[in-house]
């Protein structure tokens, strides 16, 4: 094994972890605001892939143009369902709003091939076929994009939670939720809110995950299971703990990959995630008692 091909693993690795925080950032932030493990959010990511799949169809637009389009009508759907769905079953307990997302998540695969048959697919670009060189090594241009774009987002809904007065609304329902409520804050507005943020990024993170990779209608749950790792990693509700999560998660897996072969990459994630489960349930960035 050379070292410049487990620094090549490395290298492409980290780039990619860009894309699996973004991926995982909206999966974090509703845990850590709802203690809510939101199960359709694989589902999210494959309805963003298949709308940015259609626009860009049928009206020869980018991938990167669709997702402005995308961003803001997954937020109102969201919105929507987190606020007609979901919040009526949050105060009944854990069991009937996970169930009710289980619900939906199976709802959505089938509707998805339904509406778009069950054949392989992908967002069509010119980044696919261009690579950068960083350091001697090549990378995929996307790894790239997808390393600075998994930046700016994560900052970007730090800012917005530290510096707005919705954001601090957000904190606040999420420390003591009675507490916010007596002093006036709209609990269920703002986990509707939070819900719908999740599900821009989402809108985000699937199309970067549909120029990336091809996909199908049931692509999502693989990337719920790599959003878990992430968000495990970095530790459940904490933003930049879900950006280093999956950095580190795509730094180990290229780093895997280099030793064990790409069949096994998403093995080494999966044994990662379970020492983290053993020996640090609450993540490495996590606060105690969060597991």
């Amino acid at each position: 094994m050379s070292f410049y091909t487990v620094s090549a693993g490395a290298l492409n690795g980290l780039m990619l972890g860009g894309l699996y925080a973004c991926m995982a950032l909206g999966l974090s932030m509703v845990f850590g605001v709802m203690r809510f493990v939101n199960v359709a959010h694989g589902e999210l990511l494959v309805l963003a892939a298949f709308l940015s799949f259609v626009f860009s169809t049928a009206f020869g637009l980018h991938p990167f143009i669709v997702v402005l389009i995308l961003i803001p009508i997954l937020f109102v759907f969201g919105y929507v369902v987190q606020r007609v769905l979901i919040n009526p079953l949050m105060s009944a307990g854990l069991e009937p709003s996970l169930l009710t997302a289980f619900g939906l998540s199976i709802i959505a695969q089938n509707l998805f091939v339904e509406i778009w048959g069950g054949n392989t697919k992908s967002l069509n670009n010119n980044f696919s076929e261009m690579n950068v060189t960083l350091l001697g090594i090549d990378v995929p241009m996307l790894y790239v994009i997808s390393f600075f774009v998994g930046i700016i987002v994560t900052l970007g809904v730090h800012l917005f939670i530290t510096r707005t007065y919705t954001g601090r609304a957000i904190r606040a329902a999420t420390q003591d939720a009675a507490t916010a409520m007596v002093m006036g804050i709209n609990v269920n507005r703002i986990y509707a809110i939070t819900a719908a943020i999740g599900a821009a990024t989402a809108a985000l993170g699937g199309t970067l995950i549909g120029m990336t990779f091809s996909f199908t209608p049931t692509t999502g749950f693989p990337w719920l299971l790599k959003g878990f790792v992430v968000v495990v990693l970095g530790g459940m509700g904490n933003i930049f703990g879900t950006l280093a999560g999956g950095l580190l998660l795509g730094l180990s897996e290229g780093i895997g990959a280099a030793f064990v072969g790409t069949g096994y990459r998403d093995m080494v994630g999966f044994v990662i995630f379970l020492l983290v489960l053993m020996f640090r349930p609450n993540g490495l960035f996590g606060l105690k008692g969060s597991e």
